[in-house]
């Protein structure tokens, strides 16, 4: 298996709508290299204060040699509410968080709080790994939120991917303007994050926009 290396792209925009983007993705650049890799989107709490700040302190902490993404998630989580107690016009920031790793073999491990989205695209079938965490009939309101409790109910999943699989993570601001069929369509087609992100922007979506195009290929 440790034949694979990854090729991605990333793209995150503010919106017509939004004054600021509050969503933050890891890595920022595209690129392309061997295994492992790690990769985060979140998406900071909008209409909160310092949104943006609750999500660059989770992709942050993304940069580091911890290979645990519960922990990573759990780490960014104190990060966050140490912010808060330092800054007390920041209270009530939060963000989600949906972060991966991929080891050397391939073995993804992903981890999930909130409604920012994995999905794998896998011998043409379109998995959606995460569970959106909204109270049930109010799709604006998140169960939780990094930032907005102590101890978090982490979503942790593992997947084996193999080449020619594709692994997509978008914040809501993306996948609210598009149906899961045509997006599985656009990524068997070979599209990148900037154009998914690019058509998304045509819509005049309500909220910043953000997708992370994950592609696993031979060496």
């Amino acid at each position: 298996m440790n034949n694979l290396k990854i090729i991605w792209s990333v793209r995150s925009e503010c919106g017509p709508n939004r004054e600021r983007n509050e969503d933050s993705i890891f890595p920022q650049k595209s690129g392309r290299k061997d295994l492992p890799f790690k990769a985060a989107i979140c998406d900071g709490l909008g209409g909160h204060v310092k949104g943006e700040v609750a999500s660059k302190i989770a992709t942050d902490s993304m940069d580091t040699e911890e290979n645990d993404v519960f922990k990573i998630i759990n780490n960014a989580n104190n990060e966050i509410a140490k912010y808060q107690k330092d800054n007390s016009n920041s209270n009530g920031m939060g963000t989600t968080m949906t972060a991966l790793i991929i080891d050397a073999n391939g073995l993804m491990q992903v981890g999930h709080v909130g409604d920012s989205r994995c999905y794998v695209l896998s011998n043409r079938i379109m998995v959606k790994l995460t569970e959106d965490q909204n109270v049930p009939g109010y799709q604006n309101v998140l169960e939780q939120a990094l930032g907005t409790k102590d101890k978090l109910d982490i979503q942790k999943v593992d997947f084996q991917l193999s080449e020619g699989d594709v692994v997509f993570l978008c914040t809501d601001g993306l996948y609210n303007e598009f149906g899961e069929e045509y997006l599985k369509k656009k990524l068997q087609e070979g599209v990148g994050a900037d154009t998914l992100v690019g058509e998304a922007l045509l819509q005049k979506p309500k909220d910043n926009v953000s997708a992370i195009v994950i592609n696993m290929v031979s060496k």
